[in-house]
């Protein structure tokens, strides 16, 4: 089963938001944008967390008073099979929410705890008719903040890494296991001894059954008291104890001695190997299941990147995305990491972001409805600034897909301007290294969460724009109008055509930044030296001071200015 939908109503900084789920999905965004508190909000709905008036309802007045999580969960054929026909809807799903905060219904009758939808009709009637349905209905999660404890991430009597991990090796261990054959064949000669024999007084369980069966008997009934063979779930439970070992002491210690950078290695090697151990063992359904009981385990991961050396950052995300192959394992992570984000580019569905605004979060999904929207709309804008796309054959739209990825993330401060407040758009690096030159020596103030980015000519600023917009980033534009030449006209309709309400401000240079600054230009063939030969001219004094505070000017309205 996979979580397909989460809706959050009225929770902490979130008024109202929709956001649809993949195998492994991604939320990012700008410091204090939300977050955590979407994760905490699915904790909710599985009872991880308990509800504070105080703490949980928005600070900033919602509509109304409710307060619910709602996820949609799609269930395989299978495990749709056995779901109630009314909670079934026409694609294959169901939904159900929970109340965690209790309110009247339509029927004026307090709601509190899991609704199903019915015949895609809120229910009156709790979910299975069960105030709190659990692991049965709607799946388990395991949750590792942004700095876990190393006994929550190795304990064994609840979900964690370090279960998964033992489980599916001790699963696959056992089933041919002689010594597995041997220890059920114990329990069982143990059952039939130890029913038999007697304590000092005469008592025995052979005894107890006789008694017990006695006082029974008229009802037509017996009883009986038997030992159930051991099962490799407890084996995991109640028989492996996980210990950290102090090489220099060559004892166990207490985890808790270890400090954060350690924890979050662990976390990451548990994680690891338990992709590794499943990748090889894929599970598989229970077909003699009669109830409707899906298999969903949810990790709802904060920050994994903490801690890590980059080169682990990128086995921890390949080691989440295979152990989201089995089908029942789903991974929900949020993170600041660009490379996080810069490995999600081709499949950029995956990726969330989340923004606040007067203390309330949204979200920004792009869909792959709307990531062909951007695509095509991009090449409608290309056909007006290059006119050979306009002779011979269309260019092949997945060949321009790829390339416009590559150009985004093939570096990662680009990846970056998901986490920015703004980001200034600008067409290569001159432009940023006169920002840097600028910001370090306090001649314009380090606008917090402002990044330029490079995008590599003013061809592309359009892509950047649109897709900028669709997720809600903050932006500013600067690009050369060139005199008049290099198809600036087109260039100035195409960038106006993809402004959209996250574009705070647009300046076109009338020909390029070195003209503002009245420095002589460096010949075509040199081009490349453009960035050093700029800061050069301004470290000798080369740059006349008026020229210098427009500039400055300039760039202060790129950072701050709104529309």
């Amino acid at each position: 089963m996979r979580a397909t939908q989460v809706s959050i109503h009225n929770f902490r900084s979130i008024h109202t938001t929709v956001i649809d789920l993949e195998d492994c999905s991604l939320i990012a965004g700008a410091n204090n944008s939300g977050k955590s508190n979407l994760i905490d909000a699915i904790r909710f709905f599985y009872g991880d967390l308990k509800w504070e008036e105080d703490r949980d309802f928005p600070k900033v007045q919602p509509s109304d008073d409710e307060a619910w999580v709602e996820i949609e969960f799609k269930p395989s054929k299978s495990e749709l099979s056995e779901l109630k026909n009314d909670y079934r809807s026409e694609n294959g799903t169901f939904r159900v929410r929970k109340y965690i905060k209790p309110s009247k219904g339509d029927d004026g009758k307090t709601r509190a705890g899991y609704y199903g939808y019915e015949k895609g009709i809120l229910s009156n009637n709790q979910f299975y008719g069960s105030k709190n349905v659990g692991a049965g209905k709607i799946g388990s999660i395991i949750y590792i903040p942004a700095v876990s404890k190393v006994d929550e991430t190795t304990k064994l009597t609840g979900p964690s890494a370090m279960r998964d991990l033992v489980a599916t090796v001790i699963t696959k261990v056992v089933a041919a296991s002689p010594a597995y054959t041997s220890l059920k064949k114990a329990f069982v000669d143990f059952e039939s001894s130890v029913k038999k024999e007697e304590s000092g007084d005469g008592d025995s369980l052979t005894k107890l059954e006789k008694e017990i069966t006695e006082e029974i008997s008229s009802w037509g009934s017996s009883f009986s008291l038997g030992i159930q063979t051991i099962q490799p779930d407890d084996i995991v439970k109640t028989l492996v104890k996980p210990t950290l070992i102090d090489k220099t002491l060559g004892e166990g210690v207490d985890p808790t001695r270890f400090g954060a950078g350690f924890q979050r290695h662990l976390v990451y090697t548990l994680i690891k190997l338990a992709a590794q151990h499943a990748k090889a063992t894929p599970k598989t359904p229970d077909r003699n299941k009669k109830d409707f009981s899906p298999s969903l385990t949810w990790i709802l991961f904060e920050e994994p990147e903490a801690f890590l050396h980059p080169s682990q950052e990128d086995v921890l995300y390949d080691s989440l995305l295979d152990l989201v192959k089995d089908e029942t394992t789903q991974v929900l992570l949020t993170t600041h990491s660009s490379r996080f984000v810069s490995r999600s580019i081709n499949d950029l569905t995956r990726l969330t972001r989340i923004r606040r605004d007067d203390g309330v979060s949204t979200a920004r999904r792009i869909s792959a409805e709307t990531l062909e929207h951007i695509l095509a709309q991009s090449f409608s804008l290309d056909e007006s600034i290059h006119s050979f796309l306009q002779e011979g054959e269309a260019p092949d739209a997945h060949a321009a897909m790829a390339a416009f990825k590559t150009e985004l993330w093939m570096q990662q401060h680009r990846a970056a301007s998901i986490f920015a407040n703004r980001v200034v758009l600008v067409e290569g690096p001159t432009e940023c290294a006169l920002y840097a030159y600028l910001t370090s020596r306090n001649l314009i103030p380090s606008a917090q969460g402002v990044i330029f980015v490079d995008c590599m000519g003013k061809y592309n600023l359009h892509r950047f724009i649109s897709l900028f917009g669709k997720l809600g980033i903050d932006h500013a534009v600067l690009y050369d109008g060139d005199g008049g030449g290099s198809k600036d006209s087109e260039v100035t309709q195409t960038i106006d055509a993809a402004c959209n309400e996250f574009t705070k401000s647009v300046i076109r240079l009338k020909q390029d930044i070195e003209s503002e600054l009245d420095i002589e230009p460096l010949k075509r063939s040199q081009s490349q030296r453009k960035p050093q030969y700029l800061l050069y001219k301004l470290s000798t004094g080369d740059v006349k001071q008026d020229r210098l505070e427009r500039v400055i000017e300039m760039f202060n309205q790129l950072c701050y200015a709104e529309p």
